[in-house]
């Protein structure tokens, strides 16, 4: 009888962070990947997964201990080395270029989900965000509901409890979401389904005419920022694919429901905003060098004091908000894409006459105003103050 040995690979596994012993959740991270790419049989048979230069798996067995087999994995001196960086780097602000540079050398998605230290922080907060999700359940039709990106399970599980008749199912891209949810489903006895897969893709995964209502809650945006679609970031296109995979799989009657982002009209409109804190007119032009979905304006007017556009005011402030810790991540998403009038025009142009738009409304999202009250003051182009714009979306589509 042969025992498996992890002793090894636990040694490497953890080190000090802010003063706790922590996991090493990058090198975790990387092993997780490695292993997704690579079935038992080849561990078995010897093989490695010819895919990764930084990483493989060693299997080992001691003269000493003929009846143990030691299995460990072994990084490349690069990546070592940048493990070390991003560990040294996380109490500065050289940390999110540290995780990119991660992320570029074993080819991770850089998204929402691929958070480190906050990933837990993170699924939690989308759990806080209940009561404004619970206002999609009144416009979900029939039987089989698919909750796209459904992070901590906070809408599967609202479905569940307040619409027990409807059969709820999450898919996500995000092997670590999928995991996630997995467990909590098991611990907490639910009902629902997950599914790894693709949204612009759904048809792969659920038999077309089958699905009643798809929800996509504060996920397009993500899509846009994120997904190449013909090579490029921050494409309408791929938001019009992922609208277009929900309508297939949906039956007669069917909704679509989007809550997500929205920019303002006019385009043109300017604002004045005044700064209390010191380091923010320093978090702006970093911002603004960081930030890719599009030229960034704004113009330094007084000390502690710039003029924007109202949409660049607005998406940087999406991210201010957010604070340091989640900058890596809030820094790669616009979170307005469309105006409310341009969304809607889009919808229609790209599903074609057999969608119907039978809700279309926007409102600001609560907790933005008392979120930034103590950090800024938000004034129009004389300096009168005035409420910050409307910052979410809600559409209905019905097929």
């Amino acid at each position: 009888m042969q025992h498996i040995s992890f002793e090894h690979l636990m040694k490497t596994m953890y080190y000090d962070y802010k003063g706790a012993k922590k996991v090493n959740v990058y090198k975790k991270r990387m092993i997780e990947k490695y292993l997704s790419e690579l079935a038992w049989a080849d561990i078995l048979e010897g093989r490695l997964n010819q895919g990764n230069a930084h990483l493989k798996h060693i299997i080992e067995i001691k003269p000493l201990l003929p009846d143990t087999i030691f299995f460990t994995f072994q990084f490349s001196a690069a990546a070592e080395k940048l493990i070390e960086f991003c560990v040294e780097a996380e109490k500065s602000p050289l940390y999110e270029k540290a995780v990119l540079l991660l992320f570029d050398l074993f080819e991770l998605r850089r998204d929402a989900y691929d958070r480190f230290h906050n990933e837990e922080e993170y699924l939690a907060t989308m759990n806080q965000t209940a009561d404004y999700k619970k206002l999609m359940l009144d416009y979900v039709v029939g039987r089989r509901v698919i909750d796209i990106g459904p992070g901590g399970g906070v809408m599967l599980d609202l479905i569940e409890q307040y619409l027990p008749d409807k059969l709820p199912i999450g898919i996500d891209i995000s092997s670590n979401v999928i995991e996630a949810l997995e467990r909590k489903k098991q611990l907490e006895g639910h009902r629902w389904d997950v599914i790894k897969g693709d949204a612009l893709n759904l048809k792969a995964y659920v038999e077309p005419g089958t699905i009643d209502t798809v929800i996509f809650s504060s996920i397009l945006h993500e899509l846009y920022s994120y997904i190449p679609f013909e090579g490029k970031k921050f494409n309408h296109d791929t938001v019009a694919a992922a609208l277009q995979s929900a309508f297939d799989v949906l039956a007669p009657g069917g909704r679509i429901i989007i809550r997500d982002g929205i920019m303002t009209e006019p385009l043109a409109q300017k604002r004045r905003i005044r700064f209390f804190q010191d380091e923010a007119m320093e978090w702006l032009r970093r911002y603004a060098k960081d930030f890719e979905g599009r030229t960034i304006q704004y113009e330094i007017v007084a000390p502690n004091e710039v003029m924007m556009p109202v949409n660049d005011a607005m998406e940087f402030l999406y991210t201010y908000t957010w604070g340091e810790e989640a900058y890596v991540h809030e820094v790669q998403e616009q979170f307005g894409y469309f105006t409310p009038s341009t969304f809607t025009s889009f919808i229609l142009e790209k599903l074609g006459p057999q969608a119907n738009i039978v809700v279309s409304k926007h409102f600001l999202q609560d907790g933005y105003t008392e979120a930034l009250r103590d950090k800024i003051s938000f004034m129009d182009e004389e300096g009168n103050t005035v409420s910050l714009p409307d910052s979410t979306c809600l559409i209905v589509i019905e097929k």
